[in-house]
């Protein structure tokens, strides 16, 4: 499991913990942490700040703990059973999804939350996808089970989509990787304005690439940097394939001379900087053949 992925959905743990000791079995939620559970709340926090680290067997110790603490209440017991069924499944370096499926399976029929619902279905998912060989059909049909109890655009929300859509980069086939297109653009609406919306049009844009679509691809890398882009190496090259696609496949020499222009003025230090500049200047002028890249005219008709 990525970082990422892994602080993503610690987050949507942390959630459960901004209601104190989270959601009951029954799905309802507390308002602050009682004196008589306050040892098992500190002990479940600890445990999940451990396994944030990737120091699972403190992480176990502590989810045992929890479970075994006085006055410990049923949202907890549940929550440090995942904990530990999280443990099974991630923990290097003998990752284990095959056994994780049947702890996740059990926690599913404990808890009637949809959030924590969705949470374990995902898992679920994940245990499908790392199969070897996979199970994607499987892995797609828990994420989307888990896509329909999220809350929406919650952060595991967002997660869930993403891996849904990640599922079809698995096999090298155009016919998974154009339905891959048809399932990004579906998602679009549940990520537009959230933080991993950048995220989803960066692996549509890869998708597009991939099946050989210019005009989709130059759609999804303008939405992708029109999200918000803050690492600077994937700005830098977004832009640039930005500048080239437009220029060199679309001729659309505009748009193009606009994408350099940004690349030089919003990543100076770049390495393409100041060839993004001397290009944008030639194509200002209406100098296609630049002084700079091999001409642009031995490929128009």
């Amino acid at each position: 499991m990525s970082k990422l992925a892994l602080g993503l959905i610690l987050l949507g743990i942390a959630g459960w913990h901004g209601c104190a000791a989270g959601p009951e079995a029954d799905g309802s939620r507390s308002g602050a942490a009682s004196g008589s559970a306050q040892d098992a709340t500190s002990l479940l926090a600890q445990g999940w700040q451990e396994y944030g680290f990737q120091s699972f067997a403190p992480a176990q110790r502590l989810f045992v703990a929890t479970g075994k603490a006085a006055r410990v209440t049923p949202g907890q017991r549940w929550e440090a059973r995942l904990g530990t069924a999280m443990i099974v499944h991630n923990q290097m370096p003998g990752r284990d999804p095959v056994s994780a499926e049947p702890l996740y399976a059990e926690l599913l029929e404990q808890t009637e939350d949809p959030d924590r619902q969705a949470l374990v279905l995902a898992r679920l998912g994940d245990c499908r996808a790392e199969r070897r060989p996979p199970d994607l059909e499987g892995a797609r049909d828990h994420y989307r089970r888990a896509l329909a109890l999220a809350t929406p655009k919650s952060l595991p929300a967002q997660d869930t989509a993403l891996r849904l859509v990640s599922t079809y980069m698995q096999k090298p086939s155009a016919q998974e990787f154009a339905r891959g297109l048809e399932v990004a653009a579906e998602m679009e609406s549940g990520l537009e304005g959230t933080v991993l919306a950048g995220a989803l049009y960066g692996l549509q844009a890869e998708l597009a690439l991939f099946v050989g679509d210019n005009p989709r691809f130059a759609r999804a890398l303008r939405r992708q940097y029109e999200a918000g882009i803050h690492n600077v190496q994937i700005k830098e090259r977004v832009l640039f394939q930005l500048a080239r696609l437009h220029e060199v496949e679309l001729g659309d020499y505009a748009a193009a001379e606009s994408f350099y222009r940004r690349l030089a003025a919003e990543v100076p230090t770049s390495q393409k900087a100041h060839f993004a500049a001397l290009r944008a200047d030639e194509l200002a002028r209406g100098q296609l053949d630049s002084d700079y890249a091999p001409p642009l005219t031995e490929r128009l008709p």
